[in-house]
């Protein structure tokens, strides 16, 4: 078993493949400067999950968790997700007028749909890695802490919470839909130090706790979705995205962003600039009505 060094809450095993040919990552920072970083040293932060122990040493159990029972397990099966070799299609008639409105969304929907299947495992192992990508970011540990801050060690306590809520997130992915969203167009999808976004969290509106965006690699973000109802369970589909869908996607990890924002080609800097820290839109909106989900669209949201 390894025992890891550094301590990154943006896994190499996720980061690297934001790597352009030189084998570096774009990095723009909140003054507009920017430069280039290799995945060894974006994303870490030191001695991030140790524990001080009375003897003077550092407890490092949950970063040697986290690299072989939650990041190990995950490698091979993220190069079985962005392996196009691995997707099936099949004949897609849905409604005219919904799919004219995805397409408007930025989605592009025809005449097929990608889909591939997983099994009950592999879907343990992508819930497992995408609910400890979101508390294992800096941010969410400080809010953590901030909330254990009367305890006689905030940062001990806030560790623990971690795991605890860790658990909250994965067991309720296990019951949600993914859908990965697949680039199509000349825009790439971003990362930023905020981490991934789960929006609504634990929102009791139409029975849907959160959604989150996490976008695995430059050309593909997953969207989880965890409905009242599993429709698709052991199959995750695919929809090609447009530069409108994915610039909207994008705007969800620049409303988190802090400090640094990622890319693979060169960054979108105005873009960047214009969106950093501001609420992206909560154009679309989901209940249930008679054990059905239902969305709907404001335009005025998505534009604003």
């Amino acid at each position: 078993m390894s025992v890891p060094k550094r301590h990154h809450w943006w896994p190499q095993l996720n980061s690297g493949h934001w790597c352009s040919t030189d084998g570096t990552i774009q990095v723009l920072s909140r003054d507009g400067s920017s430069f280039r970083g290799k995945p060894r040293g974006l994303g870490v932060v030191g001695q991030l999950y140790s524990k001080d122990l009375a003897d003077g040493t550092k407890d490092v159990s949950i970063e040697t968790w986290f690299a072989n029972d939650i990041d190990g397990p995950f490698a091979s099966l993220l190069k079985k997700l962005i392996d196009d070799k691995n997707l099936r299609n099949r004949t897609f008639s849905g409604d005219h007028k919904k799919r004219k409105l995805s397409n408007e969304l930025g989605l592009r929907i025809g005449n097929t749909i990608e889909y591939m299947e997983v099994s009950e495992h592999e879907l343990e192992v992508l819930s497992r890695y995408v609910a400890a990508l979101l508390v294992r970011n800096p941010n969410y540990l400080k809010k953590l802490a901030q909330f254990h801050s009367d305890q006689l060690n905030p940062k001990h306590s806030s560790l623990d919470n971690m795991r605890y809520v860790f658990e909250i997130y994965a067991n309720r992915l296990l019951c949600a839909d993914f859908v990965i969203l697949k680039r199509d167009a000349r825009n790439e999808f971003l990362f930023s130090d905020g981490g991934i976004v789960a929006r609504e969290p634990w929102s009791r509106y139409g029975g849907i706790p959160f959604d989150i965006h996490y976008p695995m690699t430059p050309d593909y973000a997953l969207q989880a979705l965890p409905a009242i109802n599993q429709n698709f369970k052991g199959i995750i589909h695919y929809i090609k995205a447009s530069n409108t869908g994915i610039a909207a996607q994008n705007r969800i990890s620049l409303e988190v962003a802090k400090n640094q924002v990622f890319g693979r080609a060169p960054l979108p800097k105005n873009f960047v600039l214009k969106n950093w820290g501001r609420a992206a839109p909560h154009h679309i909106a989901y209940r249930h009505v008679d054990g059905q989900l239902e969305t709907s669209v404001s335009w005025g949201r998505f534009y604003h």
